[in-house]
């Protein structure tokens, strides 16, 4: 049974493209001028950090009337909560410090790719993430109609 998709949007955070990529170029031409036993290892790094730019490149947040639900790349590497277990979501700003990716902060888990605006999600198990979205008060109103979470 599909569910109505209240908000969806994707963010792509280029400047870990370009990063990477750029990454796997220097990596390259280091190899291109390196001893050759030295060029496996080297070009064996370059699919590892192509596969791990698709797979972190963008972010996806989507709300539908009984989930909320985030993934990098593909749906496999991400989360989905039901929106009855959001107690309270509210929009916040990270920094600079707090980075990009996956990773443990104060706000709690963060997800995020690009940019600092995010939304702030606690559970009834008191358990709380952030999501990165430049779209904050979007994703706000959508789990508040889906019935989730009150404006803290």
């Amino acid at each position: 049974m599909n569910e109505r998709v209240l908000y969806e949007h994707r963010q792509t955070g280029w400047l870990t493209v370009i990063v990477l990529f750029a990454i796997a170029v220097l990596i390259c031409i280091a190899a291109a001028i390196s001893a050759p036993s030295e060029r496996t290892l080297s070009y064996s790094l370059v699919p590892i950090l192509l596969v791990v730019a698709a797979l972190f490149s963008t972010l996806t947040v989507r709300v539908t009337e009984r989930h909320m639900m985030w993934f990098f790349g593909v749906p496999g590497i991400g989360r989905s909560v039901p929106i009855s277990q959001i107690t309270s979501i509210r929009a916040i700003k990270t920094n600079i410090l707090e980075g990009w990716g996956i990773h443990l902060t104060w706000h709690g888990w963060v997800w995020n790719v690009s940019g600092f605006n995010a939304v702030q999600i606690t559970l009834h198990s008191g358990t709380r993430f952030a999501v990165g979205t430049p779209e904050p008060q979007a994703v706000i109103d959508a789990v508040q109609s889906a019935g989730g979470g009150t404006r803290s």
